[in-house]
């Protein structure tokens, strides 16, 4: 795995409980592939994250660093799944809901996805290293529109109430 990766959220609880948390859990099948402390993560909300995919984009919304491992303990669960691979996160920034970096028009340009006809079948794992040419690709577009966790929160909170 690269040193930093496309962190792919579906679900509107999920990612509340991640902004608010700072935390991330993953499946038991990523128990011995979760990243390391110092990994960089750019969190991607699916269209179908806010349960409209109709009116929703996949959008690159903020960046994050892995701070601790935790590979037992609490078991999160989400829509009935058990996520038992626990991590706990330094969110670096986060830009307004549904205000971001849409990811579909990049296809073709990253190399995590070559093929704009397909590209988002390559989405549908919790994480997908990215190159630094992807990386920086993407961070080109994002970081101007980054806010601090705490002074966006609130914004997030409704969105996932509401959407």
């Amino acid at each position: 795995m690269s040193d930093c990766s496309l962190l792919v959220i579906s679900d509107r609880e999920p990612l509340w409980w991640l902004l608010s948390e700072q935390r991330f859990a993953l499946p038991e099948s990523w128990r011995h592939r979760a990243p390391q402390p110092g990994h960089r993560l750019l969190m991607y909300a699916t269209r179908g994250c806010y349960r409209n995919p109709g009116r929703d984009r996949g959008l690159v919304l903020g960046t994050a660093t892995v701070t601790a491992s935790r590979t037992t303990g609490e078991v999160v669960q989400f829509r009935g799944r058990d996520f038992p691979v626990g991590m706990r996160l330094r969110i670096t920034g986060v830009a307004p809901p549904h205000a971001s970096v849409e990811l579909g028009p990049l296809a073709g340009t990253l190399d995590a996805l070559p093929h704009p006809a397909t590209w988002s079948v390559r989405l549908r794992r919790a994480l997908v290293p990215l190159s630094d040419h992807d990386e920086q690709l993407v961070r080109d577009k994002l970081d101007p529109l980054l806010q601090p966790r705490t002074c966006i929160l609130s914004a997030y909170r409704t969105a996932s109430k509401t959407a």
